[in-house]
């Protein structure tokens, strides 16, 4: 036996009996806390999911992103160019002239009774010629 084997032995002994004991006590203890550990762990995977799903469209954030930023910069570029070509040629807006407004667009009260579908359906039948019904009556007879 080695002097190093002969000092690191009872501290080895000291040791495993000490983590024996610790996971006898601690195995009900774990036992117990394993429903919140597992809850834990769903919470977890819950709300680390957007970050996922934002991981796999990187590629997609990174193409739109420099596309807005084109595209804006374009837009600045053709607005200042446009507004210093009209200073240029001096072309300015015209104002549109107003329309007049008439006076029962703007009243909310109607003059008129609002349209009933049902009561002009009634006039529109009385009215009728009746003739008319038996002279087709009559043609479809003699083409036969």
């Amino acid at each position: 036996m080695n002097w190093l084997s002969v000092i690191t032995a009872p501290f080895t002994f000291t040791l495993g009996l000490t983590a024996t004991l610790l996971s006898y006590l601690l195995s009900p203890l774990l036992f117990i806390a394993s429903p919140v550990i597992y809850l834990g762990h769903v919470i977890l995977y819950l709300t680390l999911l957007p970050l996922r799903i934002l991981i796999k469209l990187e590629a997609f954030i990174y193409f739109m992103t420099v596309a807005v930023l084109i595209g804006a910069t374009v837009g600045i570029i053709l607005h200042f160019t446009g507004s210093t070509i009209t200073q240029a040629l001096q072309i300015g807006e015209t104002p549109e002239k107003q329309r007049r407004v008439k006076q029962e667009s703007i009243d909310s009260s109607p003059e008129d009774p609002p349209f009933n579908y049902l009561e002009t359906k009634d006039e529109d039948t009385k009215y009728l010629p009746y003739s008319t019904i038996l002279e087709e009556e009559e043609s479809s007879r003699e083409s036969e």
